[in-house]
């Protein structure tokens, strides 16, 4: 299973849109928040499925803040980050996940890019497809799960 990761579009759909185009194929796309409604809108113009979550702007969307998916045998969390305090450090959303029994740990909200392997736990943040901040690029990121076995990489556009 190949996953797309997106966040922080913050109303631009373009940057969405090539991003789509530059992963290939996918069997999913996750948006990790701020925009929610550019998920809605990405769904009219994709046939891809697409998972999103709530972001610390997008007050008055209704959707989850928080997801827990099983794909694949393999357990994902999926949060923006901010109620996670990941501006300021990782632990607690690392702790978050090992204690609900995650494999992966998927978030946005700073707009920069991370891709961390430790043996118990993948964090990802594909950064940001339009608002990209701390020097990076715009990026997004892509998960493969196959056999047990997950693969991740950040991508600029």
């Amino acid at each position: 299973m190949k996953i797309g990761i997106i966040s922080d579009t913050h109303g631009d759909l373009q940057g969405a849109k090539l991003a789509l185009t530059k992963m290939g194929h996918i069997d999913l796309l996750i948006h990790l928040g701020d925009h929610y409604e550019d998920g809605i809108a990405l769904k009219e113009h994709s046939d891809v499925n697409i998972l999103m979550i709530r972001g610390n702007c997008d007050r008055g969307s209704v959707g989850e803040d928080e997801l827990v998916l099983d794909l694949e045998g393999t357990r994902i969390f999926l949060v923006h980050g901010h109620q996670y305090e990941v501006k300021t450090g990782l632990n607690r959303l690392f702790y978050r996940a090992l204690e609900l029994g995650c494999k992966v740990a998927l978030y946005g909200h700073t707009h920069i890019p991370v891709n961390i392997k430790k043996p118990e736990l993948l964090i990802l943040n594909p950064g940001s497809v339009t608002l990209p901040r701390g020097g990076s690029k715009a990026s997004f990121g892509l998960i493969e799960i196959r056999d047990g076995e997950i693969r991740s990489e950040i991508a600029a556009l």
